[in-house]
């Protein structure tokens, strides 16, 4: 907990797009504002206007979490990541009690815990108000309560309980619903008898629909469909940026029309992509063989059984269907839900590996562990420091620009105006400007979007979509952009302010 604060004490501001979605969400709730956004920051949904109905893309539960804080400490951020840094803080003493459950070894129950505290390149994220915490704790937890049921008796209390921390995995991501086939499908690993896994997979319906329900139920009210269309559209996107189009054909027909070719080459590029990151971020680079050591020696027992499974579905569906969108986070985000496995899993292979190398080595294996159990934590952290050290920076300056632009905005007498930004959650969330997402378009469809939903600014910086880069750069004008302001972002990066004409 101590280590959880003193992170969440060095990070001032939403760093990038999620945090700031999220943070944002979380302030609109606290002000009464309800589930309705004050901006856009996607098209895919053909959004009629602002504000317009939230969490159609994304889901809700951070923001949820965050909103009390929001409202009894307005304007802190440390407020929004308290309840995250509470919820991670539990992760380490989850993966101690996993390692002891499965080891009965106390040393190796501490190693377990050390790893999950440091966590490598999960380190700074874990106390954003984001989804990383909750989903990593609801879904490890649902993976191994649905495992404690595998007997003749099962006990429901502990299905129904599975299927609501399903649900609330579910409400943090959308593909937390990856999670409800496995936990349904538990009782397979041991059960022979039909009537123990029917009951087991109703009582975890049951939970799930407790939890999932009421949301299931608003999106009914709101666009006539349990969830929203727009998240199967990023399965047709042929590059990432299409993500932020308007107006653009997302379809079966365009994909294929993209040709075998090239949907071949991005499957065997996300396929790729997730298998290093699996290898850096899950795999803390340098535990990967003793983790595939230890799920070899654990297989049998189910709770590692089913995060096997559930990793390898995650890592499927994140590179063969949603192609760019997984490589890109969501594989990382999701993935978090095993990371307690993983780490029990790798000080199990550090007993077998240490094991093998004393006998042949002939070593004092107690005076061995310590060494080299020391050294695995050392390393860990090290892993975790550098991870924390690389984004600070960043995200310690994310966004300077955005509040120096509503400075600007206030001073000329447009205060309420609508701008056009490359994080619109993050410069409403700076300056209570309602915001749009720069399309991925030409200065043409800029403006068709401006003129739809009343923009009259438009914000780029050097994350422009590709079609302005010559506007950016000065190469090219419009008589309908005219340039108001200018400023130089840390880094010596430009940031130009244009008023529309539209």
């Amino acid at each position: 907990l101590l280590v959880r604060l003193a992170t969440a004490l060095l990070i001032t501001r939403p760093g990038y797009m999620d945090t700031a979605y999220y943070a944002a969400g979380a302030v609109r709730l606290a002000q009464g504002g309800g589930l309705q956004e004050p901006f856009l920051w996607n098209y895919l949904s053909n959004p009629a206007g602002i504000p317009h109905p939230g969490f159609l893309y994304w889901m809700v539960l951070p923001s949820l979490l965050a909103a009390p804080l929001a409202a009894l400490w307005p304007g802190s951020f440390l407020a929004l990541q308290m309840p995250f840094v509470l919820l991670s803080s539990l992760l380490p003493p989850l993966t101690y009690f996993l390692t002891w459950q499965v080891s009965a070894r106390r040393h190796s129950a501490w190693l377990a815990g050390l790893l999950t505290l440091g966590s490598g390149f999960f380190f700074p994220y874990w106390t954003l108000p984001e989804t990383f915490a909750p989903f990593a704790l609801c879904g490890s937890l649902a993976l191994w309560l649905s495992a404690l049921p595998l007997s003749a008796s099962p006990r429901p209390r502990v299905s129904l309980l599975s299927g609501l921390l399903v649900g609330l995995a579910h409400l943090t991501r959308a593909d937390g619903v990856l999670l409800l086939p496995v936990v349904l499908l538990a009782p397979l690993l041991s059960w022979s008898r039909w009537r123990p896994l029917i009951r087991h997979a109703a009582l975890v319906g049951l939970g799930y629909l407790a939890t999932m329900a009421p949301w299931f139920w608003r999106n009914l009210a709101l666009i006539g469909a349990p969830l929203s269309p727009a998240g199967s559209k990023t399965l047709w996107l042929t590059t990432y940026d299409d993500l932020f189009c308007y107006h653009c054909d997302l379809s079966p027909a365009s994909y294929l029309a993209w040709g075998w070719g090239n949907i071949l080459h991005s499957k065997l590029w996300a396929l790729g992509v997730n298998l290093e990151r699996f290898l850096a971020e899950d795999g803390l680079v340098f535990a990967l063989p003793l983790i595939l050591v230890g799920l070899w020696r654990l297989h049998r027992r189910p709770p590692f059984s089913l995060a096997a499974i559930y990793l390898t579905l995650v890592y499927l569906v994140h590179s063969l269907l949603f192609t760019f969108p997984g490589p890109r986070g969501g594989f990382f985000h999701a993935s978090a839900a095993v990371l307690p496995f993983l780490f029990a899993s790798a000080v199990e292979g550090f007993e077998a590996t240490l094991g093998w190398a004393a006998q042949r080595r002939r070593w004092n294996r107690r005076q061995a562990r310590r060494m080299f159990g020391v050294a695995v934590v050392v390393l860990a952290m090290a892993l975790s420091a550098y991870a924390l050290a690389a984004k600070l920076p960043a995200w310690r300056s994310a966004d300077s620009s955005y509040l120096t632009a509503g400075e600007w905005l206030e001073q000329h007498g447009a205060a309420q105006a609508t701008v056009m930004v490359a994080n619109p959650p993050a410069f409403w969330f700076h300056t209570a400007h309602p915001a749009l997402a720069v399309p991925n378009g030409d200065v043409e469809t800029v403006l068709e979007v401006a003129a739809r939903y009343g923009a009259r600014y438009l914000l780029l910086d050097q994350n422009r979509p590709a079609p302005l880069a010559e506007l950016y750069a000065g190469r090219v004008s419009d008589p309908r952009l005219c340039p108001v302001a200018a400023w130089e972002e840390e880094g010596g990066s430009r940031v130009l302010l244009y008023a529309l004409d539209w």
